[in-house]
């Protein structure tokens, strides 16, 4: 498909793929060149890679922007064992390693965060740099709530299933376009169990540890509304070379749909000066 870059109106074509990963595949969207520094962007739960159609083509300029559905999301095969952050962060790594023979600087969003960790903590020599939005250091509050928040409802001849998750994704940001929550209400259906798998996931990863040990340089935002704000600045100080930067005030969850122009402005700005020295 192609898209308008709304900063200058250029007219930027995003190609779709697949990638093998174990006995499955991975769906991912990219654009720009091939040649250019690559950029991974890991998404959100229950959401896809299309969350950032809007973000990529105004980065397609200056990065190789690959995005890829999680295993189990989108257009992804699920895992062949069990739901935890290692296993996705394993599978994208070994998908998009042997598809593109350069490290990576790694973008993750809530969930894309977490596995952007994981993949930094794994794999040092392939993230040359990391970006979080949305950071998954959880309180204990957040930790006991977050599965219960993506439980299943129950399938029903009503159709009740359909509205009940209407207005919880919904309920994640009231004033975003209708079609965003159309789309996000589908994919959460279309990953199944695995919107609650991740979120168990998620808690469980030993973000801490793996904070501490990541030796790259890591830029750490969030919306001013996200609920993952008040993670910033102790992600900062857990990560050796974190430092942070700032999104709108207004934003929430869904930063990348919709205000795309600060997050391409904070990530070109960060990703071009380790490209530069690096």
């Amino acid at each position: 498909m192609s898209a308008v870059c709304p900063a200058d109106g250029r007219l930027t074509v995003i190609r779709r793929g697949y990638l093998d990963f174990g006995n499955g595949q991975l769906h991912y969207r990219y654009c720009g060149k091939e040649s250019a520094p690559l950029l991974l962007m890991l998404h959100q739960t229950p959401s896809s890679s299309a969350m950032y159609l809007r973000l990529m083509p105004m980065l397609s300029e200056n990065f190789f922007v690959v995005a890829v559905d999680t295993p189990g999301f989108g257009g992804s095969d699920p895992l062949a064992g069990d739901v935890t952050i290692e296993a996705f962060a394993a599978a994208i790594y070994q998908a998009v390693s042997a598809a593109f023979d350069q490290p990576a600087l790694v973008f993750g969003h809530h969930t894309g965060a977490a596995i952007a960790v994981q993949l930094a903590y794994d794999q040092p020599e392939f993230v040359r740099a990391l970006a979080l939005s949305g950071p998954t250091l959880l309180t204990e509050a957040q930790k006991r709530a977050l599965p219960s928040a993506a439980r299943a409802f129950p399938i029903d001849d009503s159709g009740s299933h359909w509205q009940n998750m209407w207005q919880r994704l919904r309920g994640k940001d009231p004033e975003a376009d209708l079609s965003l929550s159309v789309r996000e209400t589908l994919l959460a259906f279309t990953c199944g169990d695995y919107y609650e798998a991740s979120y168990r996931a998620v808690v469980e990863q030993d973000v801490v540890l793996q904070m501490a040990a990541i030796n790259c340089p890591a830029l750490v935002c969030a919306g001013g509304r996200d609920l993952l704000n008040s993670a910033v600045a102790p992600s900062v100080e857990l990560l050796p070379q974190g430092r942070s930067a700032a999104l709108p005030a207004e934003a929430g969850t869904y930063v990348c749909d919709r205000h795309p122009e600060a997050v391409a402005d904070v990530l070109r700005q960060f990703f071009l000066e380790v490209a530069q020295t690096g």
